[in-house]
């Protein structure tokens, strides 16, 4: 790999570089992004696509296994690749604008190996995103037993459910999680200076011990080109959140890393949120929130995933975003429940049911920056594609069996929280 001082001292110069393969479906994600999921044993260059299995033997070569490199031969002929890449496909077949579309807007990712060579498929990573184990305080509707205890103690707690091809189960994690943590260390050991981001997810990293190990590396350091994100569901005291607040403010003014952003996600407001992702305290996540907005060393994002539950309810919260916004610039990143559960998504209900929640959604999105244009646009992809799409009656029994089961175990009402919605499923058999 070349590192970042060769880059320097080559007079390479990628900060301001956009992805330059141009083929009709080239993504940069493939090309600069790997995320590894340590507590199931994969990596992926978007959590969209085909994962490939990582081993003790084959780890350090994470971001060049033989099926990303063939996506991108794929995509270098101007294919779309066999198994992957479906959700940003059906985007663009409709009209829409893309992730693939929208990360080619961004700058400074390019790994250098294409700054001299356009066709090249190995190469190295400039982005890293990492799940180490599942530990998390909230079982949100769309999760998984292995990014979330609690969804998995749920499942242990009522056993599996089969039931209209919808199934709960539990996970057990893979025996090799822990060494390939080691693994992942001895790799950030050697090749970490390479990276120009760094991003910490779930569980809830601010409940693992492996996100205090992660600031300890860095503390220990000096990365002053890095860019680290922490994506959290800030459902904690405000006592945990200054103690890391604290830690994070002494990395930025010694230097050690470039910038921190903390993306904290939320879908909506109100009690459907509550529902969606279940054991949020939405008062207190606010409350937390604001405290964020007094800090203006920290940049500060919010991040939606947007499904057929939270639709209704989203222009609550981006009306309060526009207040925040007066006293700190929040980015604003968002997408769709995909790939699973399918169910879940926007789409499975046709169109006509939610044209006017999106009229007023797009309207609340600003548009007096490039970014803000960008989400809009993006936006409006998600729109589009749901007003081209048939009601699909398989996938509303999926959601009404599911609904109902997690009512069961849960003690919620769904028909309560969401009446618009019972009219629309209760008929089907």
């Amino acid at each position: 790999m070349i590192s970042v001082k060769t880059m320097r001292t080559t007079g390479i110069n990628v900060t301001d570089q956009y992805f330059p393969i141009k083929t009709a479906t080239a993504c940069s994600l493939k090309w600069t992004w790997s995320t590894l999921y340590l507590n199931s044993n994969e990596t992926a260059s978007c959590h969209r696509t085909g994962f490939s299995k990582l081993t003790l033997e084959n780890f350090d070569n994470f971001h060049n296994t033989e099926k990303k490199i063939s996506e991108r031969e794929a995509m270098l002929k101007g294919q779309w690749p066999v198994d992957s890449c479906s959700y940003c496909r059906n985007i663009e077949l409709a009209g829409g604008f893309s992730d693939r579309m929208l990360h080619s807007k961004i700058p400074g990712q390019v790994p250098v190996e294409l700054v001299s060579n356009t066709t090249a498929t190995t190469v190295t990573p400039t982005i890293l995103e990492v799940f180490f184990k599942n530990t998390c305080n909230l079982s949100c509707l769309y999760c998984l037993p292995e990014l979330s205890s609690k969804i998995n103690q749920e499942n242990q707690k009522f056993g599996k459910f089969e039931k209209n091809s919808v199934e709960l189960s539990t996970y057990t994690p893979p025996t090799s999680v822990d060494l390939l943590i080691e693994k992942f260390w001895d790799w950030m050991q050697i090749n970490s200076h390479n990276l120009k981001r760094f991003n910490i997810l779930g569980g809830e990293p601010f409940y693992q011990q492996e996100f205090d190990r992660c600031l300890d590396y860095f503390e220990s350091s000096m990365h002053p080109d890095l860019e680290i994100g922490i994506v959290t569901n800030l459902s904690m005291s405000q006592d945990r959140l200054e103690v890391y607040l604290d830690r994070f403010k002494s990395l930025l003014a010694k230097k050690q890393i470039k910038r921190i952003d903390l993306t904290c996600s939320i879908d909506c407001l109100g009690p459907e949120q509550e529902f969606v992702r279940h054991g949020l305290d939405l008062e207190q996540w606010i409350k937390n929130f604001e405290l964020l907005l007094q800090k203006k060393w920290l940049t500060l994002n919010i991040n939606q995933t947007i499904s057929l539950l939270t639709i209704k309810t989203m222009p609550e919260l981006l009306q309060k975003m526009i207040q925040w916004r007066e006293i700190k610039p929040i980015g604003h990143y968002f997408s769709e429940v995909s790939p699973h559960p399918s169910y879940l998504m926007s789409n499975v209900l046709g169109s006509g049911i939610f044209e006017d929640d999106f009229e007023i959604i797009l309207n609340l999105m600003p548009v007096s920056t490039e970014k803000d244009q960008l989400a809009k646009k993006y936006m409006q992809g998600i729109a589009d594609s749901i007003v081209k799409s048939q009601r699909n009656t398989s996938e509303i029994l999926k959601l009404k069996t599911f609904l109902d089961e997690k009512d069961r175990r849960r003690g919620t009402n769904w028909r309560k929280t969401f009446p618009w919605l019972e009219c629309e499923i209760d008929h089907v058999v």
